[in-house]
């Protein structure tokens, strides 16, 4: 090697060693910018409000006896329920016409998680000729944060006692989130 390129290789060498120097002592002092070490922040999920049960439903429900008659029906239901935390209980009361007229007023029992709720239901049953009691149990999904689509079974005990299952559709008002 010349002495000429002896002399480019060490300054070339003591110019690198000066850069990696500065920039290291600036790093050390704060004044660079972010070093390989500095943590990478991670940010917070956003977490949206789950949907609620509580509050005031109106829907419409369609179904059929399945003691034999095999009778079709069809009607409307208004309820209210209230919350806390997963436990829903609240009162509905509803409407059915097929063969003969039917109306229930009940209280609801129930376990949720923002998008179901599993339920059991008992109350007062009338049709045309009389009274007599009413129970049962469902379960309904959220579809959206206000409307529900679920199915539910009621046993009727009346001069002629029968089971229907029915499929229901419900639009939930003041309380669409916890």
């Amino acid at each position: 090697m010349t002495g000429i390129a002896m002399r480019k290789l060490a300054i070339l060498g003591i110019t690198a060693t000066l850069a990696l120097g500065a920039s290291t002592i600036s790093n050390a002092a704060g004044l660079g910018g972010k070093s390989v070490k500095d943590p990478v922040p991670i940010p917070e999920p956003i977490a949206s409000a789950p949907a609620s049960w509580a509050g005031t439903y109106f829907g419409g429900h369609l179904g059929g006896a399945v003691d034999g008659d095999e009778d079709f029906l069809g009607g409307a239901q208004l309820g209210y329920n209230w919350q806390e935390g997963n436990l829903v209980y609240g009162v509905e009361g509803d409407i059915s016409f097929g063969d003969d007229t039917v109306g229930t007023i009940r209280g609801r029992l129930g376990l949720a998680s923002p998008s179901w709720l599993l339920f059991g239901t008992v109350g007062l049953a009338i049709d045309d000729n009389d009274e007599g009691v009413v129970a049962g149990g469902g379960l309904e999904f959220k579809v959206a944060d206000n409307t529900s689509i679920g199915v539910e079974a009621l046993y009727y005990d009346l001069d002629d006692s029968f089971t229907v299952i029915r499929g229901r559709l419900n639009w939930h008002f003041g309380g669409g989130r916890y």
